[in-house]
């Protein structure tokens, strides 16, 4: 097989690695000026802000009366500029309108941060999936033992949630936002790169006009971004498709012979042990039958398929995430299988 002698590394580092995202924010408040105050009659001013002077004040300026008049009036044009500083400055340290960023770059940028943890991107989180972050995802897909191609799809998010050691991830949990606004999308936002996502990824790039692979890549970024923006206020018929998942695990394998992701019907881990079974469409079906010995198997039959493999290595996380690999007893292929099995 392949980049054998990397496989103990490879499982051990996709076992143990593990990452805390923590979002920030930061808090912009006004600053308000409080004393004691006087209050002062008066009685008219000009356009410029003066103090114009009555008949009485004009007759009496040379009393002590008067001068203490002048006084208060110094006094009140002092207190009229401190009020007005104060409104000016509550006006420019007013809090800013911050716009919602589109749901694709934040995805975007959740897959740069999840890079960036497992040691694979050093660039800019940006939210764009440009050659700097293509670069990146086809440096862990090579790590992985998976096709390299930069883009992100079932297999390679299911492998980098694998690595994290989290179920699922934000960067899908916002991708399947943005699917579910545009109408593509009518099933669970659960951060699961599973059937359901693909199937309504392939539903909006066939719409677009780019490549219709399922899989998320720089093109499709693009043209989600573009297209969010003109969303429509609610959705009569979704364009894509339910997960139709029951227990909400999956199972992605990848191999010449076949690349798919499984909605997993049924699944159980006992004693290191791995039983399952699963559906991708509605004509291929997975077997998944983890036992030592030579009934260790993995089959998928239907839509064309009749593979049969032979189970050489199972790696099963803390939370039941688990990594497999062997080859087809059909043609000595090699095949992988990243998967969840919370059950």
């Amino acid at each position: 097989m392949a980049g054998a002698n990397n496989g103990p590394m490879i499982s051990l580092r996709l076992a143990s690695v593990a990452a805390v995202l923590v979002g920030a924010s930061v808090l912009v408040a006004g600053c308000g000026v409080g004393g004691d105050t006087t209050t002062v009659t008066v009685t008219s001013t000009t356009g410029s802000g003066q103090l114009t002077p009555d008949s009485t004040t004009a007759t009496t300026a040379t009393t002590a009366t008067t001068a203490t008049t002048a006084t208060t009036a110094t006094t009140a044009t002092t207190a009229t500029t401190a009020t007005t500083a104060t409104t000016a400055t509550t006006a420019t340290t007013a809090t800013p309108v911050v716009p919602v960023l589109n749901p694709v770059v934040q995805a975007n940028m959740m897959l740069q941060k999840d890079l960036t943890t497992l040691g694979f991107y050093k660039g800019p989180i940006n939210g764009t999936y440009g050659t700097a972050t293509k670069t990146s995802v086809a440096s862990f897909q090579r790590a992985a033992q998976l096709p390299v191609d930069g883009i992100t799809g079932p297999q390679t998010q299911a492998a980098i949630n694998l690595a994290l050691g989290n179920p699922n991830t934000d960067a899908v949990n916002l991708l399947q936002t943005a699917l579910t606004g545009l109408c593509y999308y009518d099933g669970s936002v659960d951060g699961v790169f599973g059937s359901g996502t693909e199937a309504a990824l392939l539903a909006f790039q066939e719409k677009a006009g780019i490549k219709a692979d399922g899989r998320y890549g720089p093109a499709t970024a693009r043209a989600l971004a573009k297209a969010w923006p003109g969303r429509p206020s609610s959705c009569t018929n979704s364009g894509g498709g339910s997960s139709g998942s029951v227990t909400g695990d999956t199972a992605t394998i990848g191999s010449p012979a076949i690349q798919r992701t499984f909605d997993l019907t049924s699944c159980t881990v006992t004693r290191g042990t791995i039983l399952a079974t699963g559906t991708a469409g509605s004509a291929i079906n997975l077997g998944i039958n983890t036992e030592g010995g030579p009934s260790a198997q993995v089959v998928v039959k239907g839509g064309g398929y009749a593979l049969q493999g032979t189970v050489s290595r199972v790696a099963i996380s803390a939370n039941s995430q688990f990594r497999m690999s062997g080859t087809w007893g059909n043609n000595g292929q090699a095949w992988t299988m990243v998967g969840t099995c919370s059950q």
